[in-house]
């Protein structure tokens, strides 16, 4: 396939991540989710695992986290969560479509389940009651709280022994922890897991405090993006996710039932449009890893849901990540080919304009 210069060669991290925290999807769901992700090349799937609506991981030592927060989800959800065997499952299932699994579990912010689950995380002892609401930027650990240590270094410390890669410890929109707090939060998670012998992942509001070797993911380039620069240049490897162009939770067009539009509307043409070494101006090229598309799950009940709004805008990321900003013409024309196959295999998609699709 044609592809327009300079992007030309295939970046290491080629990525999806989803969310099951505010919309639990079962192992099954997943697994056809990393059919998608490997029919367009893709070697990572990131799982949001933790959210203000649900708890998805059992943590062992921490059976109140599923016990309390796994059974709810955004608008009253059915909600459920992941066992080790589950995991156990899924590892293997990414394995064998050559996938690499990155659990995030996300805090400071993003951390009412986990507040509403364990009395000790709270300064009152106080839990706060489940949130099934799709707000942001409300809830927060708390550095002096009794078992927030502890916490920390087991939940991390599980992650790392269940990850054959790097780790991702949240850090965004973390709106109501006062700015000292955050850094020493966030020093300690990074510390949990490196203490251990893992690798940090975090979101681009904690790249001041990600060491080289280090990934840092960049949902939001209106955001400061200096921090990300000087990161870099310290050998923090960038992950590149911007919202408007990857944010495949984004409606296709204003009038679509599925999807958000706090960003704007994202059709298939704008996806493919996106050339990661000039999203940000003064980032060293050489330092960006890859390419992660993600899909929130707000609005998304089915896993018809998720291959709708994946579908096709990840055959473009695909393309991005493996070859470059592809020549549009070309594009289009293999399309429908890809979509034979998709109807074939059952994948609901999204017929978007600009396409002969026959």
């Amino acid at each position: 396939m044609a592809v327009h210069s300079p992007e030309s060669t295939a970046y290491a991290w080629r990525g999806l991540s989803l969310d099951v925290a505010r919309r639990f999807f079962p192992v099954d769901d997943v697994i056809r989710v990393m059919d998608i992700a490997e029919s367009v090349g893709l070697n990572r799937l990131h799982l949001h695992l933790s959210d203000d609506q649900g708890w998805r991981l059992d943590i062992p030592g921490w059976p109140q986290l599923v016990e309390r927060s796994s059974g709810s989800g955004v608008g009253g959800g059915p909600g459920g969560f992941y066992t080790e065997a589950d995991w156990d499952r899924l590892a293997l299932a990414a394995e064998r479509r050559g996938l690499l699994l990155v659990p995030e579990i996300d805090l400071p912010g993003h951390s009412n389940a986990a507040l509403h689950a364990v009395e000790g995380l709270n300064l009152d002892g106080v839990r706060p009651p489940v949130y099934e609401g799709v707000e942001v930027g409300f809830s927060s650990l708390r550095i002096d709280a009794p078992d927030t240590e502890r916490f920390v270094r087991d939940v991390y410390r599980y992650l790392v022994d269940i990850a054959e890669g790097p780790v991702h410890i949240g850090g965004d929109e973390s709106h109501a922890t006062e700015a000292v707090e955050y850094g020493r939060l966030v020093d300690l998670i990074a510390d949990s897991v490196r203490s251990v012998g893992g690798t940090v992942i975090a979101w681009q509001e904690a790249a001041a405090h990600l060491e080289p070797g280090e990934y840092v993911q960049v949902w939001d380039p209106r955001l400061a993006v200096q921090p990300v620069i000087d990161a870099a240049e310290r050998g923090v490897q960038v992950i590149l996710s911007p919202a408007s162009y990857v944010y495949l939770d984004m409606k296709y067009r204003e009038s679509s039932e599925l999807g958000l539009t706090w960003i704007g509307t994202t059709e298939l043409d704008r996806t493919a449009a996106l050339e990661p070494s000039r999203l940000i101006d003064g980032l060293d090229p050489a330092s960006i890893a890859g390419v992660e598309a993600t899909l929130w799950t707000e609005t998304l009940r089915t896993f018809d849901d998720v291959s709708y709004m994946l579908l096709p805008r990840l055959a473009a990321v695909g393309e991005i990540v493996r070859h470059g900003r592809p020549d549009w013409d070309s594009f289009a024309a293999d399309l429908p080919a890809r979509a034979a196959e998709w109807e074939r295999r059952g994948w609901a998609w999204h017929r978007s304009p600009g396409v002969t699709w026959g």
